[in-house]
C-alpha cells in the first residue's frame, strides 16, 4: 500500500509545483477579474504567493482521500500538517534568505516554493503513514481546511498594507 502511496506523494509534489507555478499568472491573465483573484495571487507579497501551495494542494487532497483518505481518518489531519508546514516555510525562508544577502532572486523564490510543496507533501506523508490521531474526525479535518481557505480569502480582500501581507517588488 505504501509504495502507491509514495508515488502518489511524488505526484503531488509535481502537480503543486507545476499547478502553482500556472496560477502565479492566472490573475493577470483574467484581466485581473476579482473572482479569479481569491484563488491566485493578486500581487507579489508572501501571502498571497501562500495560495500557490493551498489551492493545488487543495485539488490534490480531495483526489487523494477518494484513493486513500476513506480508509483512514489519519488523511486530513496529515494534510493540513504538511500544508501548514510548508505554508510556514514559505515567509520564513524567504524574509531569512532577503535578511542574509539583502536582496531578492527570482531563482531562490522559486527554489522556496518548490521547497515548500517537498515539505508539505513529505510531511503529509511521513504522518499519514506513521501516526494515527484518533482525537480528530474527517469533518474537522475539512472544517479546519475550509477555515483556512476563509483566511486566504479575507485577508485577499482586506489586506493590511504592512509585514506579509506587503507587496515586494
Amino acid at each position: 500500500m505504501y509504495k502507491n502511496f509514495n508515488k502518489f506523494i511524488l505526484v503531488g509534489i509535481l502537480f503543486t509545483i507545476s499547478f502553482g507555478a500556472l496560477l502565479h499568472f492566472v490573475y493577470e491573465w483574467s484581466g485581473h477579474n476579482v473572482i479569479v483573484g481569491l484563488f491566485s495571487p493578486i500581487n507579489e507579497s508572501v501571502w498571497e504567493h501562500l495560495k500557490l501551495l493551498y489551492y493545488p494542494m487543495s485539488f490534490y487532497a480531495i483526489y487523494g482521500y477518494f484513493k486513500y483518505g476513506k480508509r483512514n481518518r489519519n488523511y486530513f489531519t496529515s494534510v493540513i500538517a504538511g500544508f501548514l508546514c510548508g505554508a510556514v516555510s514559505i515567509p520564513l525562508l524567504f524574509y531569512l534568505y532577503t535578511a542574509v544577502i539583502n536582496r531578492e532572486s527570482f531563482i531562490i523564490d522559486i527554489s522556496i516554493f518548490v521547497i515548500s510543496c517537498c515539505l508539505a507533501f513529505l510531511v503529509m506523508g511521513y504522518l499519514y503513514k506513521n501516526y494515527n490521531f484518533h482525537i480528530f474526525s474527517i469533518k474537522s479535518g475539512i472544517f479546519v481546511w475550509e477555515f483556512i481557505f476563509a483566511i486566504l480569502v479575507f485577508f485577499t480582500i482586506f489586506s493590511p498594507k504592512t509585514g506579509i501581507f506587503h507587496p515586494h517588488p
